[in-house]
């Protein structure tokens, strides 16, 4: 199975989900073509389609997670998983691939979010590195992991390992910790996970706390799409071009370089490259180190 796409809801509202289904379903529709996402004006889901996806969020200091790693039933429903997380910052990831001849063998790729403390994070591509023969960078993060991690590991895969990394770079800071890491210790972490790998050439992670998601982004596009706040919301009353926005999401997948028509009620755009981090708080606003 292959064709990963990775998402994150970030939004202002700790009281309720941030959007509703039918926002979410029709940004899913224009941006993700070929993922399954039908929206009310659009073609019919693929029944030849076999889906895997996995959803987290966090409450309070616990992580919550669900995953189904392989979904033939049209009725069952990513965009009503999705929203069930009850967390400001939204974390999945969603592949497909056609059934054909033989697709019980379709192979399913550990897409499972991993978790640790109040951490959840996602990787897009299944390989640690574009040769598996080498191994220079795995034994890398597996030998920058201090025991509490490494016994804490779940074993499923580069996916875990590269989060787990990034968790190891928090600790070596003093930051793991803490009970609320700022953005800028986020953002350091990731640089300082992006270097022990050696800068790769793709890399995408996506990483939250709750509150804070942390990217890396290289290779592939990443949109956002953002929602506007209501008018006369107190979001829209505030101060900065991104005040008036109540909810972002992130989607990163291997798209045209184009951007899709936006879907009515969402502004898209398309972020460039490198480590940067978005908040709850303002999840209109992206801040990146200079």
């Amino acid at each position: 199975m292959d064709n990963v796409a990775l998402f994150a809801l970030v939004h202002g509202n700790p009281d309720g989900r941030g959007v509703t289904a039918n926002w979410l379903t029709g940004v899913l529709s224009r941006c993700c073509e070929g993922h399954g996402f039908a929206a009310d004006d659009g073609a019919p889901i693929d029944p030849a389609l076999v889906r895997a996806w996995s959803v987290g969020g966090v409450q309070g200091s616990e992580t919550l997670v669900q995953s189904r790693p392989v979904v033939r039933e049209l009725r069952a429903d990513f965009i009503a998983d999705f929203l069930r997380a009850p967390s400001q910052t939204t974390l999945a990831a969603h592949a497909v691939a056609a059934a054909a001849h033989g697709a019980e063998d379709i192979p399913v790729p550990r897409l499972g979010l991993a978790r640790f403390q109040r951490w959840l994070g996602v990787r897009a591509e299944g390989a640690l590195t574009a040769d598996d023969r080498d191994d220079a960078a795995r034994d890398r993060l597996k030998a920058s992991l201090p025991d509490f991690l490494q016994r804490a590991l779940s074993h499923s895969g580069d996916r875990e390992l590269v989060v787990f990394g990034f968790l190891a770079a928090l600790h070596a800071n003093g930051d793991l910790n803490k009970p609320y890491v700022g953005p800028p210790q986020i953002r350091r972490a990731l640089a300082g996970l992006d270097e022990l790998l050696g800068h790769p050439a793709r890399l995408n992670l996506f990483v939250c706390d709750g509150r804070t998601l942390g990217v890396i982004h290289r290779g592939g596009r990443l949109l956002v799409a953002d929602a506007p706040a209501p008018s006369g919301s107190r979001r829209t009353m505030a101060h900065g071009p991104e005040s008036r926005i109540q909810a972002s999401l992130l989607i990163h997948d291997d798209g045209p370089a184009d951007l899709p028509p936006a879907p009515e009620g969402a502004e898209l755009r398309r972020l460039p490259e490198g480590i940067f981090t978005v908040h709850a708080r303002q999840p209109g606003q992206v801040e990146r180190d200079e």
